[in-house]
């Protein structure tokens, strides 16, 4: 396994079906129709699921469920994968109750996270769901570096809708979900772009 970066205009998939009971048929079936990388659940995701993707010839990058902050048990995971230095890690910020925490308290916990991703040997990059409890420029002040939008219409807890941090994002997600082109996999699409500064997110691949 390897980090390399990610290309411009890749297309993914996000699937916590997959990250669940994956098979490496199916693995296939998803790099056969046109898929070129994987986004799995930490915690969900295991070693050889993991090893169908990569096997399969897709890119992987992992991302945490939604409000957890725990930065043992996200790294342990990444460990357990045997993720290499580099590699992006998301963590999913969307939700009710990350809406109604404040604003401070929540951007502690994505700080203290990010810092131990970064301790770890990790990038750590942010999914930006909705309802939406930051501001863009509060958002831009994370530790976190990279940036995966939401299909979503994404206000502030002003109720202001915008473009997200100053940086914009490197990856965005589509809607509707959908049991993508034979696979039998339930997913959500992804596809990679650079952000307002030139900067990619970075995948694992096979050696």
């Amino acid at each position: 396994m390897k980090t390399q970066l990610a290309t411009v205009g890749a297309r993914g998939v996000d699937s916590l079906p997959f990250s669940q009971g994956g098979t490496a048929d199916e693995a296939a079936k998803l790099k056969d129709s046109g898929v070129d990388f994987f986004v799995g659940y930490l915690g969900t995701i295991n070693p050889s699921r993991l090893g169908y993707l990569l096997d399969a010839g897709l890119a992987f990058m992992p991302v945490t469920r939604a409000a957890s902050y725990d930065t043992a048990s996200a790294v342990k995971a990444c460990r357990d994968l045997g993720l290499t230095p580099g590699c992006t890690v998301w963590i999913d910020l969307e939700g009710k109750a990350a809406f109604q925490s404040p604003p401070h308290e929540l951007a502690d916990k994505i700080d203290q996270w990010a810092l131990a991703m970064i301790a770890a040997g990790y990038q750590p990059g942010l999914y930006v769901g909705s309802p939406q409890p930051f501001t863009g420029d509060e958002l831009f002040r994370l530790k976190v570096v990279r940036y995966w939008k939401a299909p979503s219409r994404v206000v502030d807890r002003n109720g202001q809708p915008w473009d997200g941090p100053q940086c914009g994002f490197c990856m965005y997600q589509l809607w509707p979900q959908s049991t993508w082109r034979g696979s039998g996999v339930f997913v959500d699409i992804d596809f990679i772009q650079q952000d307002h500064l030139g900067r990619l997110p970075s995948w694992v691949v096979a050696d």
